[in-house]
């Protein structure tokens, strides 16, 4: 199971009931965060998502609101001995900022720190998964970011029951690309073994109407997109950031399973209701977010 939580929603300022930009995923015990807004490390306590366990922190842009939160988590990291190094990603000037950042205040820290730029394109890889920098439309350098489950080959359950197959080790074998008998039958392993996609999770940050963020979206599991204010508002000169509308029509147009709202504007506190009825339009699998939402993604099948 994939968790996704929604920490921080607020836009620009945070409210009596929403934090400030924060995002945690939890990948199979591998902890990260996209974004770091005011807030955040009350928000893991909050949750009990174990805060020493983040190792990767993808910041989309340096506005105050998307990494206010960053100082006070790093320091108490430091004050409940962190050992392991922490990683944290963002575009350009992230080194610049990451540094300038630790320099302030007294505080002791005994664990590695390593920043490192972006640019859309690049890539962090991991066993398992991979996280890809992408572009956005806001006003400062900016970047969202694709969450990728590699694809795995996996044994379909259908096809097992439909040959009176149960389970083995044999049809272990199978997904090494090797035939194997089973009671005096020989299988392959195309009878039984698909290469099956991972999941995906897509995190715009602050952007405007992308056409990339729909090429990138394609068949996300989950669209997290900014959703700042109505439709009305933006054409009143707004810029920046996307309407609900907008995160709908990108959402439809990439084909994406389930699309969550967020970055709310204040005006927005008390109810969200317009942004989701704005969005529901177009798109008919969408939530405004909460902070403290967890969305869970259950493994792809064959």
């Amino acid at each position: 199971m994939i968790e996704f939580y929604t920490l921080g929603t607020s836009s620009a300022v945070p409210t009596d009931k929403r934090n400030l930009s924060s995002n945690f995923l939890n990948f199979q015990g591998d902890k990260m965060l996209f974004d770091c807004g005011e807030g955040t490390q009350k928000s893991l306590m909050i949750h009990n998502l174990g805060l020493m366990n983040i190792d990767k922190i993808f910041i989309t842009h340096w506005h105050a609101d998307h990494f206010s939160g960053l100082l006070g988590l790093v320091q108490t990291m430091g004050m409940e001995g962190r050992e392991r190094p922490l990683f944290i990603y963002g575009p350009e000037r992230t080194e610049e900022f990451t540094k300038k950042l630790l320099e302030l205040g007294y505080y002791n820290r005994n664990y590695d720190i390593f920043a490192e730029n972006l640019e859309p394109g690049d890539v962090v890889e991991d066993k398992d998964f991979q996280v890809k920098a992408v572009e956005t439309k806001h006003r400062v350098t900016s970047v969202g970011y694709v969450f990728e489950e590699k694809s795995k080959k996996k044994v379909s359950r259908k096809k097992m029951e439909e040959l009176g197959l149960e389970p083995c080790q044999e049809i272990g074998i199978l997904k090494e690309g090797k035939e194997v008998k089973i009671d005096g039958e020989t299988y392959r392993p195309e009878q039984l073994v698909s290469v099956v996609k991972g999941r995906k999770i897509v995190y715009t940050g602050d952007t405007e109407f992308s056409e990339n963020i729909i090429k990138e979206s394609r068949d996300a599991d989950l669209l997290v997109h900014d959703s700042t204010f109505t439709e009305e508002l933006r054409q009143e000169g707004r810029y920046g950031h996307s309407s609900a509308l907008q995160a709908a029509k990108v959402a439809k147009k990439a084909g994406v399973k389930k699309l969550v709202l967020t970055h709310f504007s204040r005006r927005f506190a008390n109810s969200t209701r317009k942004l989701l009825e704005e969005a529901s339009s177009v798109f008919e699998n969408v939530v405004a977010a909460e902070d403290g939402q967890k969305f869970e993604i259950k493994p792809h099948r064959p």
